[in-house]
């Protein structure tokens, strides 16, 4: 048989999401719902400006143009290798194995862990706004639960369920808060003025800047959850490209309007309204009052409808990844199979969801289940162990295609080593150990997990090579080159005995095709 005889090799059916179900529009849902855009100016506007002051759009600016930057690369692999995996599939094809590996482990637990803490975040908000506006003191768990009964049948009966449903709350929150900060601009008088993009409206100059940075940043974190969906959206090498551009341009415009907004409306550049500022709980519902009162129950409505959708896009992109690493046998192999009816990766979401209520009702006791407690806390774990992966998928764009006749200077050697630079001190800001407790543990914590993976490595290289060597083989599977799928069932019937399940049924299905 000649290789163009080769039939296509696409994984069995028990181990493949459907393909197809989803548009551009779905894709561009989950990414936005992940960055939470509504959730990441309420918390992230009032820990920036103390430090950013009247530079607040700037320093968000900056983090808009950071983000840009790894987009780019996301963008760049999402068009050669479409895989729910994301970057776990990237860094195994750009840097090998090894990469591969612990890309996976530290983005399963950058994005597990975040969960948790919107789990505690909604359950306070959502007992917040019941006490004040009827009076009724009910346990915040009990709201935590209830909205993880709703995510957890979504994501098991219906991922366009699940991102239609994001598209919708996040079409209402956007709306009221643009109606919000399109009034705070038209009433800010003398707090409009151009000279928020400049270094010197900051009360401490460029480092005022750069920490403002690092929460603008911060505010970016999920932008690539569309790659998850590279094997159920249609023509994927198309559609997830565009679906991050989308999200990213889209969201990142909505940001700096918002700080903008914010800072005028708030005439943040007036020293003394600064510092009422940094101490004020929630400036946007201060704002609400000064400019339209009659907006504040939509404003708190809409901050709700942004915690819940980013939990469910948050909870569907880590099963996701998950399911991929299961399909590889590097987590449990019973998490890399999908329903025979929903072809959900039900097993994945059956264990997130267990891990979400377990930590998040523990930490949420323990910290507090309000914005600066689990969800600060949780949120710190995820961001560190993220920005190492987009920090890794830069060095493995520009060594993917440093050979390749098709590699282009600027998108994949000189972008990428920008997004390196410019992720550098964001990373050091957030995992570094001198930070007041319990933010010190977020090292620690990172850590542990890196030796945990480092054991788990070497155990497989030295126990089970053939689940090293198979990292981030399957791809979408319309979309899977021919050379490719032929290399994909040679490695299968070579490492049959050894690994027989996947092999096994992928020589199966090959044959069955052939025949």
């Amino acid at each position: 048989m000649t290789d163009a005889n080769v039939p296509p090799v696409s994984a069995p059916k028990a181990h493949r999401l459907q393909g197809g179900v989803l548009t551009i529009p779905n894709a561009i849902a989950l990414s936005a719902a992940a960055m939470a855009p509504v959730l990441a100016i309420v918390l992230n506007a009032p820990a920036a400006a103390p430090v950013a002051g009247a530079a607040l759009p700037l320093s968000f600016l900056i983090a808009f143009i950071a983000a840009a930057l790894v987009g780019n690369t996301v963008v760049q692999f999402s068009r050669q290798l479409p895989s729910a995996g994301s970057f776990y599939t990237f860094n195994s094809k750009g840097l090998g194995p090894l990469a591969g590996f612990f890309t996976g482990w530290l983005f399963w637990i950058g994005y597990a862990v975040l969960a948790p803490g919107l789990f505690t975040a909604f359950g306070a908000f959502v007992h917040d706004y019941v006490l004040s506006t009827f009076g009724a003191d009910i346990q915040w768990w009990l709201f935590s639960l209830a909205a993880l009964a709703i995510i957890l049948g979504l994501s098991l009966r219906s991922i366009r369920a699940s991102v239609n449903l994001d598209l919708a709350l996040l079409v209402i929150e956007v709306v009221v808060f643009l109606i919000l900060g399109i009034l705070a601009i038209s009433t800010a008088g003398s707090g409009n003025t151009g000279a928020v993009f400049l270094v010197s409206s900051s009360p401490t100059g460029f480092s005022g800047v750069g920490l403002g940075v690092v929460f603008g940043l911060l505010s970016f974190i999920g932008f690539d959850a569309a790659a998850t969906l590279g094997e159920e959206t249609r023509n994927p090498k198309r559609s997830i490209p565009l679906a991050i551009i989308g999200a990213l341009g889209a969201v990142g415009v909505f940001y700096v309007l918002m700080m903008y907004a914010l800072t005028a409306g708030y005439r943040l550049n007036d020293p003394s309204q600064l510092s009422a500022f940094t101490k004020d709980a929630n400036p946007f519902v201060t704002l609400g009052q000064h400019v339209a009162p009659w907006l504040l129950q939509p404003i708190e409505l809409a901050a709700i409808a942004g915690i819940f959708s980013c939990f469910l896009a948050i909870h569907n992109t880590t099963v996701r990844v998950m399911f991929s690493m299961g399909r590889d046998r590097v987590l449990p192999a019973s998490l890399g199979r999908v329903h025979a009816r929903w072809f959900s990766p039900h097993r994945a979401i059956a264990v997130q969801t267990i891990f979400t209520v377990v930590v998040g009702i523990s930490v949420g006791l323990w910290l507090g289940p309000g914005a600066t407690g689990a969800y600060a806390f949780t949120g710190s774990i995820g961001t560190v162990a993220i920005v190492i992966v987009y920090i890794l998928s830069n060095i493995a764009l520009i060594k993917f295609f440093w050979r390749r006749s098709d590699r282009k200077v600027l998108a994949h050697i000189i972008v990428p080593i920008l997004g390196i630079i410019g992720l550098a001190y964001p990373l050091w800001a957030v995992s570094n150990p001198a930070q007041a407790a319990p933010y010190n543990l977020v090292p620690i914590v990172v850590l542990v997990w890196i030796i945990a993976g480092i054991v788990l490595y070497l155990y497989y290289r030295a126990k089970s090579p053939q689940k090293i060597a198979a990292l981030g083989a399957f791809i979408a599977e319309d979309d899977a080159p021919l050379g490719e799928q032929h290399e994909n069932l040679l490695t299968a019937r070579a490492s049959s005995v050894q690994h027989p399940t996947i092999a096994e049924e992928a020589a199966t299905h090959a044959d069955t095709t052939k025949d």
